[in-house]
């Protein structure tokens, strides 16, 4: 009888413990959450916003997004399943410190630890393989913060 109380006891107190580090994410904004885009599905929201406004410690967003943004056609319209890479030198040169796939609604983002120390270089690439090379180095995934704007917006077909 002692052993099924002992075990008992025990599961109660996983229990508590597992409660609480759900609890302590929901409170820091979810940031122990994964959220990565994939290819070929269609869960994001939100085309063209500043995703981390929300993706971010005490956003009301699933997880801390570390890069997000939308892609688009020439055309001004939403350029799906697109893979965005960002290296350290520009046009795809130097190491290369992340991959993310977009979604079917054009949009890219994840949780993974980025390091942006030094500077990225995008490159996006478009499911017909045409890449755009930004000329320039970021040190932040908001990427939508700048490109929110048809003058902005870096475009692949």
């Amino acid at each position: 009888m002692k052993k099924i109380q002992w075990f008992l006891a025990l599961a109660l107190m996983i229990y508590v413990f597992a409660s609480c580090t759900r609890d302590e994410e929901e409170e820091n904004g979810g940031c122990g959450v994964s959220n990565v885009s994939a290819a070929n599905t269609s869960r994001s929201h939100n085309q063209g916003q500043n995703c981390l406004s929300c993706h971010r410690s005490e956003g009301s967003g699933k997880g801390c997004f570390t890069a997000a943004g939308t892609v688009y056609k020439t055309d001004g319209s939403i350029q799906p399943n697109t893979i965005i890479r960002l290296y350290t030198q520009p046009n795809g040169q130097g190491e290369l410190r992340a991959t993310i796939n977009g979604d079917n609604l054009g949009n890219f983002f994840t949780t993974n630890t980025i390091n942006y120390s030094g500077g990225l270089y995008p490159a996006v690439q478009s499911a017909s393989g045409e890449i755009a090379y930004m000329p320039s180095s970021i040190t932040s995934g908001a990427c939508n913060s700048c490109h929110n704007n048809s003058q902005n917006r870096i475009r692949v077909d």
